[in-house]
């Protein structure tokens, strides 16, 4: 399963090598330059000013009060359950940093590499995911759709951290 998500054999999901999915190439999946998927420039995504994204206010997106998205109830979200089927965080050198759970959505739960819960992202709009901790305090962080095969990670300034998603 890990093969199809891997950007060592597959060059088209390598933002390394893909300039297309790579934000300091292509300004249009840059939230430095593309204010529109940049929660620190839009209220809309920003879940300190749009109490519907955010999971302190909206229970409907917090694993903490919403059962259905916590992995200590919900074993089939763990990356560790033999039927699991997500995705897979990459550091900037293309390895394993953690795996995903998209778990509804609007939520998509988030591990380290060893199959530890560490947070969740929540939808704040078509191409736009905010990351939280596990208790719901927003990082800042972000992950935003590459147009095309999965997601990179963004720093609260806005800046690449050279992680995608695939």
């Amino acid at each position: 399963m890990f093969k199809k998500h891997d950007p060592k054999i597959d060059s088209n999901l390598n933002p390394f090598v893909n300039v297309k999915i790579n934000p300091d190439s292509n300004m249009l999946i840059n939230p430095v330059y593309n204010w529109n998927i940049n929660p620190l420039h839009s209220n809309e995504l920003n879940p300190s000013q749009n109490v519907n994204i955010n999971p302190m206010n909206n229970h409907e997106l917090n694993p903490q009060i919403n059962e259905v998205l916590n992995p200590v109830f919900m074993k089939s979200l763990l990356p560790a359950n033999p039927s699991w089927n997500g995705l897979y965080l990459f550091n900037g050198n293309n390895e394993i940093f953690g795996y995903i759970t998209v778990a509804t959505q609007n939520v998509m739960i988030s591990f380290d590499n060893s199959g530890t819960w560490n947070g969740y992202f929540v939808k704040a709009g078509n191409s736009l995911y905010n990351f939280f901790t596990v208790p719901g305090i927003w990082t800042g962080m972000f992950l935003c759709y590459d147009n095309s095969s999965g997601y990179n990670l963004f720093d609260k300034t806005g800046k690449w951290t050279g992680m995608h998603v695939k």
